[in-house]
């Protein structure tokens, strides 16, 4: 009898850790500005700023003379969103002109940003 309710228990246990809802890559929660979402990614890695925001917009943006990619999100235009808009992360203040224009290193890493707009 002792191991029926051993297995039941641990079945119970397994399938709770199972659906717990476990944080995402690279949510990085609430932004109260543009700044902020920009301050947050540096040093960072590109893959889960890409989860966060989604894909960055295709710009033909300015050439960057080192080894670095530059990745830009025009948050005006019609875009794949990523979780900080499904979630409503982002911040309520929006202008007309919204970039964010982030610099990523050869490995990945987010190594700067500015933002474009966005007041």
């Amino acid at each position: 009898m002792m191991k029926v309710t051993q297995v039941v228990l641990l079945a119970v246990v397994v399938a709770v850790i199972g659906c717990t809802p476990w944080p995402d890559p690279g949510v990085g929660g609430p932004y109260r500005s543009w700044d902020e979402v920009i301050h947050r990614w540096i040093g960072k890695s590109e893959k889960d700023l890409f989860y966060e925001l989604g894909p960055p917009n295709v710009h033909s943006g300015e050439m960057v003379p080192s080894k670095d990619h530059q990745l830009i999100w025009d948050m005006t235009v019609d875009r794949m969103p990523g979780q900080a808009d499904e979630y409503n992360l982002l911040p309520l203040t929006q202008s007309q002109t919204c970039q964010l224009i982030f610099l990523a290193d050869p490995d990945g890493t987010i190594r700067s940003g500015r933002r474009v707009g966005c007041t």
